[in-house]
């Protein structure tokens, strides 16, 4: 059963977030350039354990780097779901130079990810 779910406006709930170890936890924005905020949450189905929380966190790809997470906040028990605007996260101009891309070519999209660590 899911821990946690993801909401981006017009785009059905995502509940597939990976284990990396026992408390960490990943799941990937598909084609986030437009995204401004995100809503994260406990589904309910599985609720943490007492006394912990989860910090979240938002990574934007760079490909000069390595992931770079930034935390957003924190979802528990007793606050099980936040709204981030993430806009101000994502700087295109750290992307690279786009400016070459010509007529006809599609732009480029980018994956963002959701990271929750208890």
């Amino acid at each position: 059963m899911a821990m946690f779910g993801l909401i981006v406006s017009g785009r059905l709930v995502q509940t597939e977030f990976q284990p990396i170890t026992t408390t960490q936890f990943v799941t990937t924005i598909n084609d986030a350039d437009n995204i401004n905020h995100i809503v994260v949450f406990l589904t309910g189905a599985v609720p943490f354990p007492e006394g912990t929380a989860g910090q979240v966190y938002f990574s934007w790809p760079d490909p000069n780097a390595p992931p770079n997470w930034q935390p957003l906040g924190y979802i528990s028990n007793q606050k099980p779901s936040a709204i981030y605007k993430i806009s101000s996260l994502k700087k295109l101009e750290e992307m690279g130079d786009y400016s070459n891309l010509m007529f006809g070519q599609s732009h480029i999209v980018h994956n963002a990810q959701i990271g929750i660590s208890i």
